[in-house]
């Protein structure tokens, strides 16, 4: 007989069959697993479409599918899937050989068939498991190729001419720009380095939209993004990731053009790439229902053109309100006038959580009043701020800009015009503040010497006589400027301004200058009265009109006209005699034509002349005084010597005797004037008679001289010193060269002359300055970068451009800077500013790599920063496939709830719903199984009741079991298992046999049939294939691994079917379940689960 806790038990595991199914596979949205080989392929339509499935590390290694192309079409295909595993893809033609292939190892993996003809063809798709357990994506693109076949997206090996999937090559400019249109739409598209760089798509933008842009590729090249708009400026670009993105707003309405193009030289072959373009109705976006300072509309983004605010109320709050966005409004301008009399304060306020203003105020010449950028709010004024010294403004048209700096929201303006003239005195409060008086005192007022309106502190002129105080000597006096001479009376009221002693008038007359006292009247005879106006300059007596020297007191007569006055003439009278000769002489020195008596015309009379015959010779030595023609006598004969031919009476003829005046000599035979008998040098060589006689030279010739190289006049062969340098020539390594004496390194060149005496490559002149010995070899300067600048005096020691003094590591060439002083140079050092973040991951991330204030965002604490980071919340589920990519507990919302299946599981008919053909055929076993317990619970009874009419004992068992004739129709019995059937669990333990018991057993009623053997104490484990796999669920992302033990977390669940997956069962009492992530579970007696540690 079977039990209903039998039948219960069997109606329970068929259930969770029911439930678990979903979890092995649903690829492609089959409801199971995608074929493992080509023969069971699971086939998909020929059309463009995105698509997920499942693979795991041991029981699905592989998906195939098979698509029928279309005639004239070709196919991409692309997988993307979590950082921790990898998956590899390829495109097979109808035979299984390679179309294409990609094997990346990184998330994402694409094949085309490009360049291959497979329309009209069927295609394989093949994903293959190379490493971890996961979900991918994958998406499928058809495109045109024409007739031709070929063509499409790929990874590098087709032609140009299929972008977009028209079999067309885009324009490679804006003028042959491909039109596309203006809804979300993805292509392929390819670009060559060589004939195809560029493809332009124009985009005809709807009035009030936007639109982003994302562009990724499957190689190594580097392709960017750009965006124009129709008048050919660059909007905005994106350069430096995989994928670029763009975004444009507040373009509507107009053409913009996208440009795709293939940056630099580094790649060869085509490219292909995937352009995607998604568009934002932005009709009711703030920037398109705009009524800034209740315009009605967005504020003028013109600063020569602003909006004009006509406010009217003084020393009041105005008030008024207005948006702005960093990327679609970028500014509001405004205008009002200010009232006479007054200065202007704005006050401009916003939430700073969405967005960030700077105000600027300016002038009606749009030059800066004030500015602030770095508050909430930001305040301007008129009265200036900082290094705005502020100005005044009344009667201006002033103008203010509201300039969005990051971020878009609303911002609120307070104008206020406040008065210039507190205390009504008629000065500004400004004024007054610089002047020095009290602003709030109509009794304190600036001191103004000269009443024009500006204060003696600021007027540059304090005594308005337009003289500036600076160049005034006496500033508080308007009648008085200036003091040329300093006696401390102004120019204006001295007589003589210069101090000169005369009066300014006397100076004018005189024709000097007044104002200054090294030009003064000329008075030659300083008797007060300047030249011009003396009738007698040198005061001689004699008037300037019959004075030939009117400015000589000394002369005033010139007898002979020759421009010397007679006092000062010694010939008055020009005759070529003194006055004096001739008074001694007994002539006229006033008469010309009377002359002394001159024998020899020499202009001395002869009473007067030692030389009356003017033959050179004093008559006191003249043998002949009054003969000019002789002289001398030299020998006594009586006959002078002009005639006698043997002047010295020698009796040699004067005619050869070389010294005829000379009795002792005659000859001189190197003709130097002295005669040999007298000549210590006869050939006059230079060299003694007695030296050349030591020397074995010729005395007598003036060609045989010593030799003497240091002409010192002692010949070679007696010097002990040739070279005269003052050592000796035995001491000497260069006894012929006075400018040598010495060569330390032996190389030849005299330390004089060497600039590297110890030849050590040093100049001598620079060892001295390094501390190193230039006579010594063995002493060399110490020289790091070998630049022969030695390290004592080089200020950059290891060359690399930076000094010293500047340079961490002035001995390290390759360094020369350490941002965060860790001691590792910023080149070697790939953190340099020790943030936790390599500079490569910042340049990607767009962070500072020297500023440790300046950290990327990481939400999920992977050290992959969220602007790269394929998987935000780090939960193994790329961001476009996870429906809460900012949540890491989850990531699906299979009944669309708004809420996580993991926090809130699917229900049963949520399952049932999600699986109707498993469902279906689980009810039709459920209930073929529930027949079948009914049949072979019916046979029992048959048998029992033929046995019990074959025992004494029948009354007393029905009895026993509460039957009675009336009850024991089929019908009741049928009725009754119907009842037991019911898939409940039951709490008793009791067997069949306690359930027959009797006082009168039967003995021969027969066992239960097999497989309804007495009943375990709980609900059986999920059966084999049912079970959670761990290898399904990919390990935690990094910063999420085994956390710290702590207390019971009091975190129940009703069923082992409700634990999170990824963990294992541990055969203990009672039974544990535990994995990375997810803590540890114990099973409670109610067969409830308690998590007991994190």
């Amino acid at each position: 007989m079977v039990s209903q806790k039998r039948i219960s038990i069997l109606v329970s595991i068929l259930m969770l069959s029911m439930l678990a199914m979903p979890v092995l596979g649903n690829d492609a949205g089959t409801g199971g697993d995608a074929g493992n080989t080509t023969s069971t392929a699971t086939p998909l339509p020929a059309t463009n479409g995105t698509y997920y499935g499942n693979l795991t590390t041991s029981s699905d290694t592989s998906d195939y599918y098979l698509i029928n192309m279309s005639s004239n079409t070709g196919i991409a295909v692309q997988i993307t899937y979590p950082s921790s595993s990898d998956f590899d893809l390829a495109l097979l033609n109808s035979g299984g050989g390679y179309i294409d292939l990609s094997t990346n190892t990184g998330t994402t993996d694409d094949v085309t068939s490009n360049g291959t003809s497979v329309g009209g063809n069927s295609v394989y798709i093949w994903v293959d498991h190379y490493s971890g357990t996961a979900q991918y994506t994958m998406q499928i693109w058809i495109f045109s190729t024409g007739s031709s076949g070929g063509g499409g997206g790929g990874a590098g090996s087709g032609n140009n001419g299929h972008d977009a999937g028209t079999g067309n090559d885009a324009g490679n400019s804006r003028a042959s720009a491909m039109l596309i249109n203006a809804s979300n739409i993805s292509f392929w598209g390819d670009v060559t380095y060589s004939t195809d760089t560029d493809d332009y798509y124009k985009v005809s933008m709807p009035a009030y939209f936007g639109v982003s842009s994302s562009l990724s590729w499957n190689s190594t090249v580097d392709l960017d993004l750009e965006v124009y708009d129709s008048s050919g400026s660059m909007i905005t670009y994106s350069w430096f990731s995989n994928p670029e993105t763009v975004t444009v707003n507040n373009y509507g309405g107009s053409d913009l053009f996208f440009r795709v193009f293939a940056y630099g030289t580094t790649g060869t072959g085509t490219h292909d790439y995937f352009l995607s373009f998604t568009f934002d109705n932005m009709t009711n976006a703030p920037v398109n229902n705009q009524d800034d300072a209740g315009t009605g509309g967005d504020a003028s983004n013109d600063y020569l053109n602003p909006t004009i605010l006509n406010i009217t109320s003084v020393a009041v709050n105005n008030t008024f309100y207005g948006w702005g966005s960093v990327d679609d409004d970028l500014n509001d301008n405004y205008q009002t006038n200010v009232p006479m009399g007054h200065g202007i304060r704005v006050l401009v306020w916003f939430n700073s959580s969405q967005s960030d203003f700077q105000v600027i105020l300016g002038d009606d010449q749009a030059s800066t009043i004030d500015y602030s950028s770095v508050n909430n709010p930001e305040l301007v004024t008129s009265n200036g701020s900082g290094t705005y010294p502020g100005m005044i403004v009344e009667g201006m048209d002033i103008l203010l800009q509201v300039r969005a700096t990051s971020g878009s929201g609303y911002y609120g303006m307070s104008w206020w015009f406040f008065t210039l003239d507190t205390d009504g005195d008629s000065f500004y409060d400004t004024i007054e503040v610089d002047c020095g008086s009290d602003p709030e005192d109509n009794y304190s007022v600036p001191l103004d010497t000269d009443s024009d309106g500006i204060c003696d502190t600021l007027d540059s002129d304090d005594d308005g006589d337009y003289v500036e105080d600076v160049n005034d000597t006496f500033p508080l006096d308007a009648s008085e400027w200036e003091d040329t001479d300093n006696d401390n009376i102004g120019n204006n009221a001295d007589l003589d301004d210069d101090g000169d002693g005369f009066t300014d008038n006397d100076e004018i007359t005189c024709g000097s200058d007044p104002l200054d006292g090294w030009n003064q009247p000329s008075d030659f005879d300083s008797d007060g009265i300047c030249d011009l106006q003396d009738s007698d300059d040198d005061n001689d007596g004699y008037d300037d009109e019959n004075d030939a020297f009117p400015m000589d007191d000394s002369e005033w007569a010139d007898t002979d006209n020759n421009g010397v006055g007679d006092n000062s003439d010694t010939d008055d009278d020009g005759d070529g005699y003194s006055d004096n000769l001739e008074s001694s002489c007994d002539s006229d020195p006033l008469n010309s034509f009377d002359v002394p008596s001159d024998l020899d015309m020499d202009g001395t009379c002869d009473l007067m002349d030692n030389d009356i015959d003017g033959d050179n010779y004093p008559n006191e030595n003249d043998a002949f005084p009054t003969n000019s023609q002789e002289w001398l006598d030299t020998d006594n004969d009586g006959f002078g010597n002009n005639v006698d031919i043997d002047d010295d009476g020698d009796s040699v003829s004067d005619n050869y005797d070389d010294f005829p005046l000379d009795f002792n000599e005659w000859a001189d035979n190197d003709n130097d004037g002295l005669g040999d008998n007298g000549d210590l040098d006869d050939d006059n060589d230079g060299w003694s008679d007695s030296d050349e006689i030591s020397c074995s030279t010729n005395p007598m010739s003036s060609q045989s001289i010593p030799s003497d190289f240091d002409e010192d006049m002692v010949c070679d062969l007696v010097d002990t010193d040739d070279d005269g340098d003052g050592v000796i020539d035995e001491n000497d390594a260069f006894p012929m060269d006075n400018a040598e004496w010495e060569d330390t390194d032996s190389d030849g060149i005299g330390n004089n002359f060497d600039d590297d005496d110890d030849g050590d490559a040093w100049f001598d002149i620079h060892e001295p300055n390094c501390g190193t010995d230039p006579l010594d070899g063995s002493s060399i300067p110490l020289d790091f970068d070998g630049d022969w600048v030695c390290d004592l005096v080089d200020d950059d020691d290891d060359n690399d451009g930076v000094t010293d003094v500047d340079d961490p590591f002035p001995k390290n060439p390759e360094e020369s800077m350490d941002t965060d002083s860790d001691g590792v140079g910023n080149n070697a050092d790939n953190d340099d500013d020790n943030d936790g973040w390599t500079d490569n991951s910042e340049s990607l991330c767009f962070t500072s790599s020297l500023s440790s204030n300046s950290v990327p965002e990481d939400t999920d604490g992977d050290k992959t920063c969220d602007v790269n980071d394929p998987d935000i919340d780090g939960d193994n589920i790329v961001n476009e496939l996870d429906v809460f990519p900012m949540d890491i507990s989850e990531w699906e919302d299979r009944n669309n709830d708004g809420k996580g299946d993991n926090k809130y599981p699917l229900s049963i008919t949520d399952k049932m719903s999600l699986n109707p053909i498993p469902t279906f055929l689980i009810l039709l076993t459920i209930i073929g199984l529930i027949g079948g317990a009914i049949l072979v619970y019916t046979s029992q009874q048959k048998s029992t009741k033929n046995n019990l009419h074959k025992g004494t004992d029948m009354t007393s068992y029905m009895e026993n079991e509460g039957y009675s004739e009336e009850n024991l129709d089929s019908e009741h019995i049928i009725d009754e298992i119907s009842e037991e059937s019911s898939p409940v669990l039951l709490d008793s333990d009791d067997s069949v046999e306690e359930e027959m018991k009797t006082e009168d057993v039967v003995t021969n009623i027969p066992p239960p049939p097999p497989g309804f053997a007495p009943e375990i104490d709980s609900i059986p484990p999920p059966p084999p294939g049912f079970a959670p796999e761990i290898d399904s669920i990919p390990p935690p992302p990094p910063g999420f691994g085994p956390p710290s033990t702590k207390e019971k977390s009091n975190e129940i669940v009703s069923s082992w079917e409700s634990l999170p997956p990824g963990g294992e069962y541990t055969e203990t009492d009672p039974l544990r379940y535990a994995g990375l992530g997810i803590g540890t579970w114990e099973e409670r007696d109610d067969e409830s689960w308690e998590k007991i540690s994190e």
